[in-house]
């Protein structure tokens, strides 16, 4: 579309520039070229306009790199999307910097027009020398990608360039390996479903209660946890889809497993902040639930307080839509917020989960369990139950017991597993009973 090389003869090129590096002793540079908020081209004028964007785009760089250097000089390439890069052969840092700065002043005077819309063009470049310090081809490619994202975070319409001892760049290119693991593990289906049990307190111990987990088995077969993978998740937009992922194989799992549904109580299912804010996820989700023909008054979709009072009025309006169906609402790490009691009488939810910060200490700590106490009898007063997270051991247990709250959730009870395995114990142990 745009007539430039595409990203197999641009990583070939890159191989070339290492070699050279490696063998000669050569320096050159690779610029990683993101558009910034290029979406709301194809959103708002859409896809015909967006293409007739990217080919003005592509036109730009190439008069600006023929009035520099030759094309034994520079690599121009579409990787994909609104994603170019540029390898500078033969150039040093200072060069590479001063045709990335021409860049950026050239499409911020650049306007573009479509049917009497004007829209304004701006970018992030990310900048990564080609040097003794340069690893394989890929490692460059990643670093030079996660510059790109330092300039977005910064504000865009920048240029930030990748220094090998850089540790706010080294933590931001984990991140970036965690979204590449991501993105196989969703295209591999290699996500998988785990359960913890939640512990009624008081009553209904008859039924089963458990949370609903996720797990990335690495192509390695080590099992990665959530608190790895969720915040890389969360910064670049992929939440959403682990949550769709999580929500169809759940419901699935239910519809093949009736008398695991008729021993149900509470099926509690995460969602991310993320994914409230997401119209097609939303109609995904009421969807799946309103024609699963499951009971949905056995499922509970649970959302942080953080996630709630920062997006209230989607949380508001979801939380609605969910009860109509017959679903519960618990809202996590409550506590966590500061200014939690405000919000809670705005938002429809049923269950409160305690921030484990505050539970795990109360057997030694007043402060603590009177903060747990107070947020109990609060919910209690509004018609809600309460759940305590970080429930490790019998001292604990024994304090939450003599408060009142409904359910207890912790390694005292079992550590996450598979929702198979989960599922199979607690039905024995109710053979049992």
């Amino acid at each position: 579309m745009t007539d430039l090389h595409n990203r197999s003869h641009f990583e070939q090129q890159l191989d070339k520039a290492l070699q050279t590096s490696r063998e000669q002793g050569a320096q050159h540079a690779m610029c990683y070229i993101d558009l910034d908020q290029f979406k709301i081209i194809n959103d708002t004028a859409g896809h015909e306009a967006g293409d007739e964007a990217l080919k003005q785009v592509a036109l730009l760089l190439q008069d600006l790199l023929q009035q520099d250097m030759t094309p034994r000089q520079a690599t121009l390439a579409r990787l994909g999307g609104d994603e170019f890069a540029v390898i500078l052969f033969h150039c040093t840092l200072a060069q590479a910097e001063a045709l990335g700065q021409k860049v950026l002043k050239a499409l911020e005077a650049t306007e573009f027009y479509w049917q009497n819309t004007r829209f304004s063009l701006s970018a992030s470049i990310g900048l990564r020398m080609i040097d003794d310090t340069a690893g394989s081809a890929q490692q460059v490619h990643a670093q030079a990608d996660t510059a790109c994202y330092a300039a977005k975070d910064e504000g865009r319409n920048r240029l930030h360039v990748y220094h090998p001892d850089d540790e706010e760049l080294r933590r931001r290119e984990l991140e970036m390996e965690c979204v590449s693991l991501i993105r196989r593990a969703l295209a591999d289906r290699r996500l998988e479903i785990y359960a913890q049990q939640i512990s009624p307190l008081i009553s209904g111990a008859d039924r089963q209660h458990y949370e609903i987990l996720v797990r990335i088995r690495h192509e390695n077969g080590d099992m990665i946890s959530p608190a790895l993978f969720m915040p890389a998740a969360e910064r670049y937009n992929l939440a959403h889809r682990i949550d769709r992922y999580v929500v169809t194989e759940v419901v699935a799992w239910l519809r093949a497993h009736p008398e695991a549904v008729a021993a149900l109580d509470m099926c509690a299912i995460n969602l991310s902040g993320q994914s409230m804010g997401d119209k097609d996820f939303v109609q995904f989700l009421l969807a799946q639930i309103s024609q699963s023909g499951l009971p949905t008054h056995k499922l509970c979709l649970e959302i942080t307080e953080t996630a709630a009072i920062s997006n209230l009025s989607e949380a508001i309006r979801l939380f609605g839509q969910l009860r109509e169906l017959g679903c519960r609402i618990s809202l996590d790490d409550f506590g966590s917020g500061l200014s939690s009691f405000g919000y809670l009488k705005r938002m429809p939810v049923d269950i409160i989960k305690i921030d484990g910060m505050f539970v795990r200490d109360i057997a030694n700590d007043e402060m603590d369990f009177a903060m747990v106490k107070a947020i109990n009898e609060l919910a209690k007063k509004m018609g809600k139950q309460t759940v305590a997270e970080f429930v490790e051991d019998e001292a604990i247990l024994a304090r939450l017991e003599t408060i009142g709250v409904d359910y207890a959730q912790g390694y005292l009870f079992g550590r996450p597993q598979p929702l198979d395995a989960l599922v199979a114990q607690l039905s024995e142990r109710q053979e049992v009973v």
